[in-house]
């Protein structure tokens, strides 16, 4: 999946070496990821940029495999988020997270900085498990629980934060891989909806999501 220059990889086992080339990207368009405008930031989602720019500032560029700088999904201000159904339910082991290059481009400051994953929790299986670790969470996962009770658009259902992270755009490395949570990856909950949550960027007065 990939957004800002932003590639959020999905893979169903968890792997003892995890790398961008192993990983299959669940969220892709051609890979079958379908946004689920219900739980889209309304404010993004009719934004006049993206409406302005047509194809270009679609929200399905969000799901393009494409690091060309302007080809993005842009969200006014630092606020949004991003829901995709996959083509399958799944067991999210990591996100991986993808930007141009600071070296590269002069809107470092439109890169998300802060951004939290959320599952959305489904069937009767999945909440037993949901309820049981919120019963008997670990320090990290009750503080995202206290600080997020679920996406700033949830619709009234469940929702388990998955992994919150900061992607550093002065980093060496523009590709930047994230582990979910080990609490969440232990109860063996699977997925088929996720949300990306950005709830900060580098300053910038709108945030590109590739």
């Amino acid at each position: 999946m990939q957004w800002s220059h932003l590639i959020l990889h999905w893979k169903v086992l968890l792997d003892t070496q995890c790398t961008p080339s192993n990983l299959y990207d669940y969220a892709l368009w051609h890979n079958g990821g379908i946004v689920l405008s219900s739980l889209m930031s309304p404010h993004a989602y009719e934004s006049w940029v993206n409406r302005l720019l047509g194809g270009m500032g679609s929200v399905y560029t969000a799901l393009e495999d494409d690091l060309q700088e302007g080809a993005c999904w842009r969200v006014p201000g630092q606020l949004g988020q991003i829901a995709i159904t996959l083509w399958d339910v799944i067991h999210v082991t990591h996100v991986m997270v993808d930007h141009i290059p600071a070296g590269l481009t002069n809107a470092t400051e439109s890169a998300p900085h802060k951004l939290l994953l959320w599952g959305m929790v489904n069937g009767k299986d999945n909440l037993m498990k949901y309820h049981s670790l919120c019963n008997s969470v670990t320090i990290t996962l009750r503080e995202l629980l206290t600080a997020h009770m679920a996406p700033a658009l949830s619709c009234g259902m469940p929702f388990i934060p998955l992994v919150h992270f900061d992607y550093n755009i002065h980093a060496t490395n523009h590709t930047q891989l994230f582990p979910i949570l080990d609490s969440v990856a232990a109860t063996g909950m699977d997925f088929g909806i996720v949300v990306l949550e950005i709830l900060d960027n580098w300053g910038g007065k709108l945030t590109c999501l590739y």
